[in-house]
């Protein structure tokens, strides 16, 4: 009896540190495990935590596509001259020379120019040195024509704010990529100084739009009454 009872002492030792052992196995096996994926973690994080490639290239193509677009719109602003030099000239052109003042009139595009020469275009077709007819053809047009340059301005103003909000995204784009964008904020300032500068000279034509109306139309009206306008011959 003494021999199985010590039998069966050393089986159940055995067995226990048996047991024992594969415990401290898998134990340790699994925190060789979670070191691995700690430390594999921790690489995904600083990976996750650097800037990423693929949103700086899309920051910075924002940005070239806002500038790009306002570019684009600024460039037609420049050119021209200014409202009181283009005023005298075309002025003095309507005293001596009326015919060539509509011409001169129509090629300044996008200006109050075009509106003048529009209305001498539309009195000219009346044929008629009646103040009163001139001055029925010539205001209507002129006012149609210059709302419809505003119009156009208004228009490349719209596609001015499209680029000033792509250039933003660019700069939003970056600050999500961890650090300040420089390269993106600098874009965006040259968009915004675009976009400032065509939105002043869309409130620039506007007010020469009204001041010529005043200074300008009135010369129109006296140079076809006066007669020294050659009016085209009219259709047979």
């Amino acid at each position: 009896m003494k021999r199985t009872h010590v039998a069966g002492l050393v089986l159940a030792l055995g067995l226990g540190l048996v047991t024992l052992c594969a415990t401290a196995d898998v134990a340790f096996a699994q925190s060789e495990e979670e070191v691995a994926e700690g430390e594999e973690g921790d690489q995904a994080a600083k990976k996750e935590a650097g800037p990423s490639t693929l949103k700086t290239v899309g920051a910075y193509a924002l940005g070239f596509v806002g500038v790009g677009m306002l570019l684009v719109a600024a460039t037609k602003t420049f050119g021209g001259l200014s409202y009181p030099a283009a005023r005298l000239s075309l002025v003095n052109i309507l005293r001596t020379q009326p015919n060539q003042a509509e011409l001169v009139a129509l090629n300044m595009k996008e200006s109050f120019g075009e509106a003048i020469g529009s209305a001498m275009k539309t009195a000219a077709m009346a044929g008629s040195t009646d103040p009163k007819v001139i001055a029925s053809a010539t205001a209507p047009t002129y006012d149609a024509t210059g709302q419809a340059i505003v119009a156009r301005w208004k228009a490349v103003l719209g596609k001015g704010k499209l680029g000033l909000m792509a250039a933003g995204g660019g700069v939003v784009l970056g600050l999500t990529n961890g650090g300040f964008p420089v390269g993106p904020f600098l874009l965006a300032l040259v968009a915004v100084g675009c976009f400032a500068r065509v939105f002043l000279h869309k409130m620039n034509v506007e007010n020469t739009l009204v001041r010529a109306r005043a200074e300008v139309l009135p010369e129109v009206e006296r140079a076809l009454a006066s007669g020294r306008y050659v009016f085209p011959p009219r259709p047979q």
